[in-house]
This record gives structure tokens, sequence and C-alpha cells, in this order.
């Protein structure tokens, strides 16, 4: 007995029982016998499918007696999977049922599976949307959960059958047409589930066409939801299959993404004229969610921003707009009907929905709720929160997604604030309403007039809006003609002019306000920002003015009566430190004589000694600003013949080190205030002349201090015998390490800067003459860790891996072998002190394992063959390897090295700018422009490269010119 084409296996095995009069039940037994026991799991159900393992299908094979490759060409579930049985090995079956555990199916014609099998024994079929209906037999092939299917006579629907016929050329002809069935299946659904119109007059009488007598209205209309909506389903999916249609609604967005589907009547009316209801367009104006409208928002999304995967997401359904599972609507247990189908159970939850993800979202709406009785709206920025809740970050998040959103989420937020998700920005909504509030204060915004009754920032914004009036959006411009502004008062609009004067007394009353709280202007900076008004930025404007001789002079005089020393012809560091002092000084008699210690204020303390240790580099000004507060000439004389060193070491620290070091205080002073700046050290000799710009071991002050350190380092190399020391070592509390690694930092600086090595860090080279290495110090020491373990007598040859490899010396001695060509000629004389010499290393035996990098190599010659670079993104993945990330870890190594690699090396040889030293997006970028010069993303980058040349690279420009892209004149 041979299987229908496509036939469900176990649909095959009713067919089997029923020839050789047996029940499934017991020929399921007989296929899967073990031992007595049979090997099935699963529940046997009328909509259960089968799967067999090899040997099973061998006995049906030989029940059946046809062949097996001729029964693997019929059924599609015959090698589907291999099941696991629970009494070992022997025959296996496995039973699965339901809509998505089993591909889409449903029953074969009954004529036709009579013609070809000779009987009238029902049987079930995998079926393709477009094989639903028997044309030949004018038969609907309907899927019923719980039963066996149910074939539908379409006498009285000829339209099902034409549309069978469109279908089918449909799919022959466009290569995205499955997909659009798909989006218009869809569209229908969400149709179907949706109160229909009054005017809808087809889908009623089709109902009741094909529903048998007796049937429940309810529970056909429920189970035929496919059957009556496949007409409308095939003439959607035509226009939206169309590339005329995509290109028209493209058009008709005029590069904005729309709101709702009026913006794009032309669609709206094919759609009308392809359904035959005239009706559909009004009705379908309005819609703002919905998968034809996010069918429509994505066709005009990926046209503003083109991606490769632009077709797949523009025909990708999101499970919340996908129709309702029958078996999610259906009770495939529930008591039936006269018709054979099952009574509805109610709605469960939509699936791909988690209840918490259900719960999140009503408090989120809660608060979105309370937001908007006190604001009117809900465009609130990102980094606002409503109390404790993040209310714009969780908003924000809803509006990126919002294609993916549930219909009942969006209609709840829709129900609140309709422009919750408008396709413009929150701050542009937020000003909007800001205008609304005033012009309802005000009475009108009077555009001709250049809005008098606004201030100034929302004038400009609205005139701004006026200027661009033709080029918003069209809901922008509906909502600015609820506030007057239409196309002709945008045409009449004047801008909006700022009242100097006024502003100007604006920014003085501000600059008022703030000196009598402060009682004066000195630490008013460019970012200070007071009640509101930028202070800062004005005030910092009208130093400029004044500094170039520009400023008037009434705003001079305005601005000295404030305060007199607003704009001081010192340094504004100074004075600012100076008012810190004097507020410090306030009601107390200063004593230099101690120090300033009666001073609460270190930091004013500080600056106070130096002022006196300067006095004589300070301007008249300055000078009788410090009498105002106690320091006259004779306080600062009688400073300085007590310390005497005070002067000259103030200025060699304010030249050094800058304004904000704190200057040499005596010995003798409190714990609070140091006798030296924090990091200096103490100098041995007080009485020795100090140099500017000196370090340790050139002063003779500091020589003590170089003098213990070398010392230290001699008692470590006599008890080592090299200075390789570690950053964190201590030799007798003393901090060795990071002593020799700022010594090394300070020698390599010299000698970038091309300057001759410091003449004290001889006596470190006379310890070690290798405490300073070109390369890596790690290698260093173990280097003199391979010497120590010759020096014990270990055994040691490297020709025969002795030590092991698998330990740590033996590692290095093997990479100190393979790299010996690589390395440095110091380093290849250190190697042959301790018998690694070139033929020692040539000698070395073969790896038994292939190098790391090979294979990844070989993915990278790969990929430069085939796209021209070493480029990729960080996500690529070639033929399985992860070249994208495993490129990125190279250039992040090579950051980290003094030479290359030899993997390196090969990557070089690749591709000469796999590692740039700009940033690897612009290499990228590069790239994308060499291959694709012609997309409006590419374009736009040349534009701004073209503007950028004098700051670019001078290999960049190189590399731009072979493009033939040259400055702009």
């Amino acid at each position: 007995m041979a299987p229908l084409q496509g036939e469900l296996t176990l649909s095959f095995l009713n067919r089997l029982a029923a020839r050789y009069h047996l029940t499934i039940r017991d020929l399921l037994a007989a296929v899967t016998d073990v031992g007595g026991l049979q090997n099935l799991t699963g529940m046997l159900h009328p909509d259960s499918e089968i799967h067999l393992n090899a040997q099973a299908r061998n006995r049906v094979a030989t029940l059946c007696r046809v062949a097996p490759h001729v029964l693997e060409r019929a059924l599609p579930a015959w090698t589907r999977e291999e099941p696991c049985g629970k009494y070992g090995d022997g025959p296996v079956g496995r039973l699965t049922r339901g809509e998505e555990a089993v591909a889409a199916w449903g029953p074969a014609c009954p004529a036709c599976a009579a013609a070809r099998t000779g009987r009238r024994t029902p049987a079930r079929r995998y079926l393709a949307p477009e094989e639903r209906v028997c044309a030949r037999h004018q038969y609907w092939l309907l899927y019923v959960p719980g039963t066996s299917g149910l074939p539908v006579p379409l006498g009285r629907c000829p339209e099902v059958i034409e549309a069978q016929q469109r279908h089918v050329r449909l799919l022959r002809r466009s290569p995205t047409g499955a997909q659009a069935f798909e989006v218009a299946r869809a569209v229908t659904g969400f149709w179907w589930g949706q109160p229909w119109s009054s005017e809808e007059e087809l889908w009623p009488v089709r109902l009741e066409a094909t529903r048998a007598d007796g049937a429940d209205a309810d529970r056909w209309k429920v189970a035929a939801r496919d059957l009556i909506t496949y007409p409308e389903t095939i003439a959607i999916a035509r226009v939206l299959a169309s590339p005329h249609w995509q290109q028209q609604t493209i058009a008709e967005a005029r590069g904005h993404l729309p709101y709702r589907l009026g913006e794009m009547p032309a669609l709206l009316d094919e759609l009308a004229r392809q359904l035959q209801r005239p009706w559909v367009a009004r009705h379908l104006a309005t819609v703002t969610r919905g998968p034809l409208f996010v069918w429509a928002h994505t066709c005009v999304r990926t046209r503003l921003a083109p991606r490769s995967t632009a077709q797949h997401s523009l025909w990708q359904v999101h499970s919340s707009h996908r129709p309702r599972p029958l078996s999610d609507l259906l009770d495939a247990r529930g008591d039936r009907d006269k018709g054979g189908l099952p009574a509805p159970e109610p709605l469960k939850r939509l699936r791909g929905h988690s209840l918490h993800a259900e719960r999140a979202f009503d408090n989120g709406l809660a608060h979105a709720r309370l937001y908007h009785q006190q604001h009117g709206h809900l465009a609130v920025p990102k980094e606002d929160a409503w109390g404790d809740y993040p209310l714009g970050t969780w908003l924000s998040n809803l509006r990126n997604r919002h294609t993916k959103m549930p219909t009942h989420q969006v209609t709840a937020l829709s129900s609140i604030y309709p422009w919750w998700n408008a396709p413009w920005s929150t701050l542009w909504q937020r000003t909007w309403h800001q205008a609304r509030d005033h012009a309802g204060a005000a009475g009108g915004l009077e555009p001709a007039s250049g809005f008098p009754t606004t201030s100034y920032s929302l004038g400009e914004w609205l005139y701004l809006q006026c200027t661009r009036h033709p080029f918003l959006h069209p809901e922008q411009q509906r909502l600015l003609t609820q506030i007057g502004i239409d196309a002709a008062a945008a045409a009449e609009a004047r801008p909006r002019r700022r009242n100097l004067k006024a502003a100007a007394e604006e920014a003085l009353a501000h600059a008022r306000s703030y000196a009598a709280e402060h009682g004066h202007l000195a630490p008013v900076s460019v970012t200070t920002v007071h009640h509101g008004y930028p202070l800062g930025r004005w005030l910092a404007g009208q130093r400029s003015r004044q500094q170039r001789k520009v400023l008037s002079p009434e705003r001079q005089q305005a601005l000295h009566v404030i305060d007199p020393w607003w704009c001081p012809p010192w340094n504004l560091r100074w004075q600012r430190n100076y008012c810190r002092a004097r507020d410090a000084a306030a009601g107390r008699l200063l004593q230099a004589e101690n120090g300033f210690r009666d001073l609460d204020d270190s930091a004013a303390a500080d600056w106070l000694w130096r002022q006196c240790a300067t006095y004589d580099e300070l301007s008249e000004e300055q000078r009788q600003l410090l009498a105002d507060i106690g320091i006259t000439a004779e306080t600062a004389q009688a400073l300085r013949r007590t310390h005497p060193l005070i002067a000259l070491t103030a200025r060699s620290e304010t030249a050094g080190q800058g304004v904000h070091d704190k200057p040499v205080r005596p010995a003798g002073r409190s714990p609070g205030n140091r006798t030296r700046p924090p990091g200096r050290p103490h100098s041995a000799d007080p009485q020795h002349p100090v140099e500017s710009h000196s370090r340790r071991g050139h002063r003779p002050d500091t020589r003590p201090g170089f003098d213990a350190a070398l010392a230290h380092a001699r008692s470590w190399h006599a008890e080592h015998g090299h200075l390789a020391v570690p950053r964190d070592t201590r030799h007798d509390s003393y901090p060795l390490g990071a002593w020799l690694y700022s010594q090394r930092n300070r020698a390599k600086q010299r000698a970038r800067a091309g300057l001759q090595p410091s003449p004290h860090l001889a006596e470190l080279a006379a310890i070690d003459p290798w405490w300073n290495p070109p390369w890596d110090t790690v290698w260093q020491r173990n280097y003199y860790r391979a010497r120590d373990h010759i020096a014990a007598g270990e055994p040691f040859d490297p020709v025969a891996r002795i030590p092991a490899a698998s330990t740590v010396l033996g590692s290095w001695v093997t990479r100190a072998c393979l790299q010996f060509r690589q390395l440095h000629p110091g380093q290849q004389r250190l190697l042959n002190a301790i018998g690694i010499t070139a033929h020692t290393a040539k000698r070395w035996p073969p790896s038994p394992r292939p190098r790391p990098h090979a294979e990844a190599l070989t993915h990278a010659r790969a990929w430069a063959a085939e796209h021209g670079h070493l480029c990729p993104p960080l996500k690529t993945v070639h033929d399985g390897f992860p070249l994208g990330e495993w490129l990125n870890r190279q250039r992040e190594l090579a950051k980290k090295r003094s030479h290359p690699s030899p993997t390196q090396q090969a990557l070089a040889t690749i591709d000469p700018w796999w590692n740039p030293p700009w940033p690897i997006l612009w290499q990228r970028n590069y790239h994308r422009a060499h291959t694709h010069a012609h997309t409006p993303a590419t374009r736009g980058w040349l534009d701004s490269q073209r503007h950028r040349w004098p700051l670019l690279h001078p290999h960049q420009q190189h590399l731009l010119t072979r493009i033939c892209i040259h400055p702009t004149a």
C-alpha cells in the first residue's frame, strides 16, 4: 500500500491498519514491540503525528511492502528525527500533537484520496498555504485542533477558488510572494479580531455560506478565520509584494516615518480597490498600529537607513502581530457541537509575553498615567524619572520597539496620550506643549509680528518651525495648525528679535544677585549657571570684550559697581584665591610669624604664604588688596628675614610645577601644615642652593635619597644577581620595584626625546648592565631564572626539552628557541651564555601541534582574497571561525608590544592597513567607500573627509587620494 505525497506518517499507518483490519493501537503495538512491551511514548489523538526510528521504519516498510526510499520521498516526517525509547534498543515510536509541534497540515481531499487509494478512508497531508484549496473538487481543507480536519465545500464561494489561482501565480512570479502572504495573513488576522465595520458585507455572507447545518455560528467564526479571509489575504499580498507599491509608499512618506496610515493615501486607495471595499481607505486612514502599519513603517525606515537585512526585516512578522493559533482559541478536549467543532475556551495569555512582562508594563502604565495627569503629555526625556521609577527610560525603550509591541499595550498608551510615540523628537513635542500653553494664556502667538509675547528661546523655536514648515512631518504641521500656525501664517512669520537692552538688564540682575550672595564675581567660571541663567558664559564674554577694549563704558561702569575686580588685569585664579583668603581671614588678626596657623582654611594659608614669598613680584594693586587683609610689605619682609629660603623655594616651585602647588614651609610646623610639598623628598642639607627642573640624583640636596635607593639596589643585586625587580617589590620596607620602574621610565623618556642618558644612571648600569633592557623585564626575569637553574646544577638540555615544556621554565625556553631569529641581539647574546645558540635553536624538534594562529591566518587570507582588506566587523564569523574578534584581539596585543610578532607580521603581509594608527572604524568606512561609493551614507562620509582634510593623517590622505578624493578648494 503506497502513501500519498506529503501524507502524515500516522495517517499512513491509520490507512495501513484499516487495510489489515486492525485498529491503529494494534498496529502501533506491533511496530514498536520490544520483548512484549510497547516502546511508544506520547498520547494518541486525532491530530497526532508519529516519529519512528530506523528499526520501526523497517517494520512498517515490511508491512506495507513499499521500498523505504519511496516512503522517505512521500512522507515528510518519515526520517525527521530518531526518537529514543524507554525500553532500550529496538523499534521506537514517539507521538506528538498540536499545530506548532507538527508542520501545518490538513485533511486530504476526500475525492482525490479515494481516486488515489481506491478507498474512502480519510487521510491527512502536510499542506502549504496554496494547497488548502482543491480546485478540482471545490474543497477547503480546514485544520481544526483535536480532529482529523474538516473538508469544507466551496460551491457557494467561487472567489476562494479564484484567489487560490492568483496565489499560485503570485508565488511563481514574485520572489517575495511567500513572505508577502505571511504579512497579509497577519493583516487580515488583525482585522478579523477587531470589531467589524457596519459596512462589511462580504465576510458575513461567506461565513454563513460555508457553515455546516447545525454548526454553532460563534464556534465556526473562530475555526474558519483563514478560510473566510483567504481572498482578501491574497489581494493584500499582491499589493505588498509589488515593487511599484513599495516605492510608492516610500515616495508618499516624503522622507518621514509615518505616524498613521492616512499619510499614504495612494496605498490605501489601491487596497480598497483590490479588496472591493471603497470604505476601507477611510477606515484605515486613522490606524496607527497593527501589521499593515508596521509594514509601511518598516518599508520607509529601511529606505531611510538602508541595511543589508532590509528585505528580511520588511517581511518579518513579530509574534505579537501573528494570528493567534487555533489551539489557543479552541479547546481540543471540550464538547463538540453537531458540526464537529470543539467548544471555545476563554482566551489565553498571548504566547511570547510572560506574566512578569505584563505586570511590569502595567506598573509603567500606572506611572505614565500619573505623569500625564500632572504634565498633560508623555514627552518625557530619557533621563527623567517619576519618583523612584525611571519613566523616561521605560518610555524610550517602548518607543524603540513599538513595532513589536502587542496591540493592547499600544492601545493603552495611545488612550493616555496619542503622541507618546511620535516619529519626531520628544524635545519638539515638549516645546510644542509649551507653545500651546503660552498661546492659550496669551491669546495668540502673532507670527507676523515676530512672536512678541513669547520668550526669546520659544520665539526662536517657533520661527524655526515656520521656516521649516513645508518640510515638517504632516502630523507636525497639523499640531502647529492647532496653535495658529498654518502654511499661510508660517509664510508671513518674522524672526523673534532679542531686546538687547532687556537682555543686558537681565544679565546684570543675575550678576548683582550672585555678588550679593557670594560677595564678589571672581568664582564665576564659564560653566556657572545662576538660577537657570548662564551667567558664566555671559560674564566670560564681557571679560573678553574688556580685554580687547571693545566693551562699552556704560557696561564697564555697571559691572564695576557690582564688583570693582570683576575683570582684574592679573590672572583670574589669583583673584579667586585672594577672595578665598579674604573670607578666611575675616575678623581675624593674621600672624605671619607662625605661618598663618590660626586660619581654618589650610589652602588659603598656603596661598598667603606664597604671596609673602613672592611679594616683590606683585603689582601695586595686588599689594593694596593684600594690605586690606593685613599683609603689608613689612610683614612679607619680616617673614623672609626669618626664613631666607622661602622666596627662592617658592619661585622654583612656581616655575617648575605650576601655580597650584604649595610652597615649602619651614621646619617646626604642625602636622596639618607640612614642611614640604607632597611627593618631594627631604633635603639633607638645607643650605645647598636649589636648582629648578632637577631630578633625584642630579640635585645635591636630593643625593642622599638617591644613595639610599642605590644601596637597596646593591643589596638586592648581591642577593639575587640582577635588578629585574617586579614593580611591587619592597626590599627592607623600601619600594625598590617602584623606584626602579620610575628610573626606567625616565631613561626611556630621555631616549625618545633624543637626550643623552642621565649621568647618575651609570651607577645603576655598574650594578647590573641589563637593569633597563630594551625588551620586557618579564623576559629578563625568566632569563635569570634559567641562569639560576643552570647554576644550581639542575638538568638543562634545550634540544632534549629539559626542563619539560609543560613547566613554566620549559615553556620560556621553548619560546626562546622558536623565536631566536626574531629576538634582540642582546637577548641572543644572553641566551648564548646559557647554552642556547642559533645552532641549538635550529635543531629544535618540530612542534607536535600546528602553530596556534595558522588556522586564523588561513581564514584571514581567505577573507582578504574575497573582500580586499582585513577590517571586518567585530562580529564577523568566517566559515565558523570568529575572525572579527580574533583580529580585534591581535590589534590589542599589537598595542602592548614594542615590535610585531610573527603573526602580526603575517597579517601586515596580507593587508598593510590591518591595524592602522587611526580608528579602525575609519578604515572600515574607507573600504566601504571604495566598494560602494554611490550610497547616501558613503557620500556623506566622503564629504566630511574633504572638509576635515587638514586634520587627517598623511597616510589617510594618501588612501583617499587613491580613490580620487581630494580636499575641498
